[in-house]
């Protein structure tokens, strides 16, 4: 837990180590997060205070985030290379773990898997993964069909919806794709067919083979 004068001096110092308009991005995911995390049941703390580290390694250049993932083995050198944006997600909780050693285990993971996500993702990483997008300060059009589905959707099928339609973008535009995304969406595809299945077999029909397409829209993915 961490406690309001502790939130205030690590959002000062955030403000002071990143770009305004970085901060304020910062500033609208802890927000989102702590309001996604109330709404389906996370912890509201952890929320906020992931949501507002997860872009603490943005303050540094592409040649020292390429240092740190290098030193701690966190990518192989064809991501670092062709994928620099993600590697912030990855380094920050070895910066953060530094500066601010009571931060839970729980917190950190969260901030590392904020822009790849993982197969086995908790609930406050999902949230944070999410709140990265729809955060308020997000105009792009398209975001707001995954804003008016919070609270409407499970957070499972939120998170699908949202991961989903990175990939679309990232497809679409011709960027690379992390070699463990496809893993990921793997595992969520699976995972949802086995939720529609339960669901139909509550309602005694069967899922329809448009249920099991992705939903929602076209999302642009901010590093």
């Amino acid at each position: 837990m961490i406690d309001p004068d502790r939130f205030e001096e690590m959002r000062r110092l955030l403000e002071t180590r990143v770009k305004p308009s970085r901060y304020l991005h910062s500033m609208g995911v802890s927000q989102t997060a702590e309001q996604l995390a109330r709404i389906y049941g996370a912890n509201e703390n952890d929320a906020a205070v992931a949501g507002l580290l997860h872009d603490w390694d943005k303050a540094l250049s592409y040649k020292e985030l390429k240092r740190l993932a290098k030193k701690h083995k966190l990518a192989p050198k064809a991501v670092r290379k062709q994928m620099p944006g993600v590697l912030h997600s990855l380094t920050a909780p070895y910066s953060l773990h530094e500066e601010f050693p009571e931060l839970s285990p729980e917190v950190l993971q969260a901030v590392g898997r904020h822009t790849c996500g993982a197969t086995d993702m908790t609930d406050l990483d999902k949230i944070v993964f999410i709140a990265d997008i729809i955060e308020p300060g997000r105009t792009f059009g398209d975001v707001a069909p995954l804003r008016e589905a919070v609270g409407a959707v499970s957070l499972d099928e939120l998170f699908f919806m949202t991961y989903g339609s990175t990939l679309v973008y990232l497809i679409e535009a011709g960027l690379p794709v992390h070699p463990d995304s496809l893993d990921v969406w793997n595992v969520l595809v699976a995972e949802r067919a086995e939720r529609l299945e339960e669901e139909a077999g509550r309602c005694d029909s069967p899922a329809s083979p448009d249920a099991l397409r992705p939903r929602g829209p076209r999302v642009i993915v901010i590093e």
